[in-house]
């Protein structure tokens, strides 16, 4: 029953390719099902064609220009979006009263789903920048425009450079580049559960380096805690959770990892066979 099943799994397959291609298509799945050890691993590989993505010949065709006109739009975004939410956050995360604290919690939850949601939605507009760039890059691409777009607005903003300020930057770049591109590795592994693991890790360990020279960085809720009957956890929270950098950490890390898994190599032809004599 199983032999069947992978049979007719491949029979699937083969329908998707022109008609010119499929007898000696199915004759070497044929040949590569037999050869794989295990009932498992055979019905694995035909099921595995028989999911994958149909074959059209036009879909091979590589289009530059799309791919140029999606890192375009990548750039404008990583180096638009963090700075403008940065500034416009100002006016609801600096001041905290009773009657706003409700509100800005809810806010502050809202940015981090939106945050994730939106860095998704990106992810999906601009993916043929990875045919551009190597995907194990799309980290450094990411936080590396993004960090650029922050100094600069940094140095426009006070006019000089601000010491603890771009330590804490470069820091916080470095940290979301690295485990960011370690994210990526382990996906390309096979290791999604564990990559979006690491990616969560990475939105942690760099938020803390971006904050090494504030009270947050030192477990302080800034005396928030008399709006939360004097408890010291949700007052934390609160101050962690409307911070703007933590959106803007997690945009970019889920922006990044979400491009990379949605990478599909483009193949420049498809092999013909040889015409009989």
């Amino acid at each position: 029953m199983i032999r069947r099943l992978c049979h007719a799994l491949l029979t699937s397959a083969a329908r998707r390719w022109p008609a010119e291609l499929r007898d000696e298509m199915l004759a070497e799945w044929r040949a590569e099902m037999h050869a794989a050890p295990g009932t498992v691993r055979r019905l694995r590989y035909a099921a595995s064609l028989a999911t994958s993505r149909p074959h059209r010949e036009r879909a091979v065709v590589a289009r530059p220009g799309r791919n140029f006109a999606h890192a375009a739009l990548s750039l404008l975004l990583l180096a638009g979006l963090p700075v403008l939410y940065l500034r416009l956050s100002i006016a609801w995360t600096t001041e905290y009263n009773r009657g706003t604290i409700a509100w800005q919690a809810w806010a502050g939850a809202g940015g981090i789903v939106a945050a994730v949601v939106l860095g998704i939605i990106c992810a999906g507009i601009t993916s043929g920048v990875t045919q551009l760039i190597r995907p194990v890059l799309i980290p450094l691409w990411t936080i590396g425009i993004a960090y650029a777009a922050m100094v600069a607005a940094v140095l426009v903003a006070d006019g000089y450079p601000n010491r603890a300020t771009l330590i804490d930057l470069s820091c916080w770049a470095l940290s979301a580049a690295v485990l960011g591109v370690l994210a990526t590795l382990v996906a390309r592994a096979g290791r999604a559960l564990l990559s979006w693991t690491i990616v969560v890790i990475a939105v942690a360990v760099s938020f803390w380096f971006a904050n090494m020279h504030s009270a947050l960085s030192h477990f302080d809720a800034m005396g928030l805690e008399d709006f939360f009957g004097g408890r010291f956890l949700p007052a934390y929270a609160f101050v962690v959770g409307i911070n703007a950098t933590l959106h803007v950490t997690i945009f970019l890390l889920v922006y990044a990892h979400r491009l990379e898994r949605r990478h599909r190599p483009v193949q420049p032809q498809v092999a013909v066979p040889p015409v009989p004599a």
